[in-house]
């Protein structure tokens, strides 16, 4: 029978050719941003597998007025606070408002749509609980850097 000790000595190797993660410090006007092709939305990336990150995706996510989220599921949870602005989030069918001071967590798979309600752009703060779901974004448009 193998030991939680036997274990973690035979992963020892491959942690080890992985090396350490480096960490990071980003000020949001330095993060590299992607917007969608419309410009209704856009994402700056604050951590993520290109920064080394493992096991969360980090970001701080706008999207303007009269814009929305389409009908979704992704395959981690998320967690949102909302800095600015207000809208509905529907989550597995549920309505609910949202404005500044609002934190939302959504379970992995759950069928997610959002809508901006007001005349001023919704701003979050962004956690993927796992790398994956980030790659929506990987189509959007690169903005140059600040």
């Amino acid at each position: 029978m193998l030991t939680l000790l036997t274990a973690l000595a035979l992963l020892q190797p491959a942690l080890a050719a992985d090396g350490p993660a480096t960490a990071t410090v980003r000020h949001i006007s330095d993060a590299p941003t992607r917007s969608t092709p419309s410009g209704t939305a856009s994402v700056m990336r604050l951590a993520g597998a290109e920064e080394g990150a493992k096991n969360a995706f980090f970001a701080v996510l706008t999207i303007q007025p009269g814009g929305a989220v389409p009908v979704h599921r992704d395959a981690t949870e998320e967690y949102l606070y909302v800095q600015t602005g207000t809208g509905v989030i529907t989550i597995d069918g549920t309505d609910h408002t949202i404005k500044p001071g609002t934190g939302v967590f959504m379970p992995a798979n759950a069928e997610v749509s959002f809508a901006v309600t007001g005349d001023e752009p919704v701003t979050v703060v962004q956690f993927f609980a796992g790398q994956g779901p980030e790659a929506k974004y990987a189509g959007w448009v690169a903005q140059p850097a600040n």
